[in-house]
């Protein structure tokens, strides 16, 4: 790649047997989250996205256990770890993309040292989060050239934290832009969606003019990648978890956060909105246009 970038942060019978190489030492739980998130048979409209199409590599501290899906079914080897500590990624091993990811063990323990987990995160968490990086890999690996081609002079969230962050302004109208796509996610009234994106689009050019266009690039960059990897991460966990779906998801589109976490969720809600106004926007998405842009033409705004 030209740029490194580093994304931190169950149909028919599941084979649940290993081939040829055993575990070697990779923990039964870590297992069960890997067949729980393969067992969940949906690309949720991405054309060819395939979680089983990527290597899965849990790290334990020491070694990888990389976990290979092939003719219904998979195989565990033991590896030195590609990257020695604790990250949830995707990345270039061998010419192809890999899942890399703690095990439920460090991942729990990390977020509760951190004190992020509150207790909260487990193994649908877990599950959510292999499918999330996942689909960084089928971005990287089908659609490049496109995502490359968003004008940055880097991925770096210290220009949120430096600009947009402490702007009072930018935050007052990014808190109003994303109240907006709350409430159009939460409707499904087309006038209703469209009323709130015609008010978006004026409080989002008139925020534009306060930023760089280096930190527009970034912003729009976070919005669109990870927003639509967010978006797939809400989907299985709305799957897995049904009943938290609406607090941990929908009610936090708005909740302004320092760094990079909050375009995520407006980028997530851009395209929930997409699902309403058109179920059919996922076919062919290239990821080369703004999820915005999108919701403009479908709107004709």
């Amino acid at each position: 790649m030209k740029k490194v970038i580093i994304f931190v942060l169950v149909g028919i019978m599941l084979v649940t047997g290993v081939i040829a190489t055993g575990t070697y030492g990779l923990s039964e739980e870590d297992i069960e989250i890997y067949e729980r998130a393969v067992s969940i048979e949906d690309d949720f409209g991405f054309d060819g996205f395939a979680i089983t199409d990527y290597p899965v590599s849990f790290y334990d501290g020491d070694n990888d256990y990389v976990v290979v899906w092939e003719n219904g079914e998979y195989s565990i080897n033991k590896r030195n770890p590609v990257m020695d500590f604790i990250v949830a990624t995707a990345y270039p091993v061998d010419e192809h993309y890999e899942v890399l990811t703690p095990t439920i063990e460090k991942m729990s323990s990390l977020l509760g040292l951190l004190s992020m987990g509150n207790g909260s995160y487990g193994a649908d968490e877990h599950v959510t989060t292999l499918w999330h990086e996942a689909f960084h890999c089928y971005q990287l690996t089908n659609y490049l050239e496109n995502i490359e081609s968003i004008p940055l002079v880097a991925v770096d969230e210290s220009l949120i934290a430096e600009n947009a962050d402490t702007n009072e302004q930018a935050v007052r109208l990014f808190e109003q832009k994303s109240e907006l796509l709350k409430k159009a996610v939460k409707t499904d009234d087309i006038d209703k969606i469209r009323e709130y994106i015609v008010e978006y689009k004026k409080l989002d050019e008139e925020r534009k003019t306060l930023l760089s266009d280096d930190v527009n690039s970034v912003e729009e960059y976070y919005t669109r990648i990870e927003g639509t990897a967010c978006y797939i991460e809400a989907c299985v966990y709305k799957s897995l978890l049904p009943d938290s779906f609406e607090n941990n998801y929908i009610e936090t589109i708005s909740e302004y956060g320092g760094g990079s976490g909050k375009y995520y969720k407006t980028g997530m809600a851009m395209c929930m909105i997409l699902d309403t106004v058109n179920p059919e926007w996922k076919n062919g998405y290239d990821f080369s246009e703004p999820l915005i842009n999108l919701i403009y033409t479908e709107l004709e705004i």
